[in-house]
């Protein structure tokens, strides 16, 4: 499911909330156990019709046993105290989530899936809803997963891997009958975001441009269809006018060549490795380190992982991780 070079997809620390996840495992699942009675009350806000790029899902009550398919999805899940049966490995980690999250698994070990869609997988983990929100999830993937049990899919009119990180902690929410527990994770997550930007007033209309490249000196620059790219705008920053003038298509990334290196420049660069491995190689490639930015001091290579998987993440879950471990570097680089 990784994408080329010149279609990088948005695949490349509510460390707090433990009493809440407490809470939740007990009332709400811990993995993904099914309900003993096998009737469970439909609850508050059930049934539920939660429409999307397929048709709808259709819930009739709080689901007791959940598998998510999109990458990152679970990052919604887990701060609210549920484990899912199953889910989609997104990043370098044998958990198959960040460690942003990984202390509220407790332990415990869903079964983790490949990026290829196992529809059969699924289906034998028994789930009473399928999650599937940042995901390419097909029209006939969903046919056969959604005539087992409803699917909560892309969002109508959405692109794959594109939902907006509130958008897709509200629908979990829905789906979930906890949309009072997801609304205070938005607004804690907010007000990190809000008190970042008002703590570094030297954000303040600076442009940036995040790249991704890897080895071999390939080079994408993340668009204002990406969340990196929204996060640092709701920082203050702005993305730079080069990048913003070239035409993406609508995907999150536009390929740049080794001939228009000149045109990732800005007041900061972000530049992010399409594997750990790739570090080392990108610290030395001549080609960044000729940039204007570069010779202030202004580009900031980011050679831990888990911030590079935690800023292309940018969920409820992983936005306050990126923030505490970004801003010293972006402060450092604009100084």
């Amino acid at each position: 499911m990784t994408p080329p070079p010149s279609a990088i997809s948005r695949r490349g620390f509510l460390m707090g909330a433990t009493g809440l996840v407490a809470a939740g495992l007990a009332a709400c699942g811990s993995g993904g156990g099914a309900n003993p009675s096998g009737n469970a009350p439909s609850g508050p806000g059930f049934p539920v019709r939660i429409p999307n790029r397929y048709g709808a899902a259709d819930i009739q009550a709080a689901p007791q046993r959940v598998v998510t398919l999109g990458i990152t999805d679970h990052d919604v899940l887990l701060p609210l105290g549920v484990i899912p049966a199953g889910l989609t490995k997104w990043g370098p980690w044998e958990s198959g989530v960040g460690p942003w999250v990984e202390p509220m698994l407790g332990g415990r070990r869903p079964k983790v899936f490949g990026s290829e869609v196992d529809v059969e997988g699924v289906i034998a983990q028994a789930p009473e809803v399928t999650i599937a929100l940042q995901s390419a999830l097909t029209q006939e993937q969903y046919n056969r997963l959604s005539s087992f049990a409803p699917v909560v899919a892309q969002p109508p009119n959405s692109i794959d891997y594109g939902i907006n990180w509130r958008v897709q902690a509200e629908t979990i929410g829905q789906a979930l009958g906890k949309q009072a527990e997801v609304a205070d994770l938005l607004g804690k997550t907010q007000a990190r975001i809000d008190e970042t930007r008002k703590a570094n007033p030297v954000f303040e209309g600076k442009t940036h441009v995040v790249v991704r490249t890897d080895a071999a000196g390939t080079y994408a620059a993340y668009t204002k269809q990406d969340a990196r790219t929204a996060l640092l705008e709701q920082l203050g920053l702005r993305l730079s006018p080069a990048i913003e003038g070239m035409d993406s298509g609508g995907k999150f990334n536009v390929k740049v060549s080794k001939e228009q290196v000149s045109l990732l420049d800005a007041d900061v660069v972000i530049v992010t490795t399409a594997k750990a491995t790739d570090v080392e190689a990108v610290r030395k490639d001549t080609l960044l380190n000729n940039l204007p930015a570069a010779k202030r001091g202004s580009v900031v290579l980011l050679d831990d992982y888990d911030l590079t998987m935690a800023l292309g993440s940018a969920t409820v879950s992983s936005i306050p991780y990126a923030l505490d471990h970004l801003t010293p570097k972006l402060l450092e680089a604009l100084s």
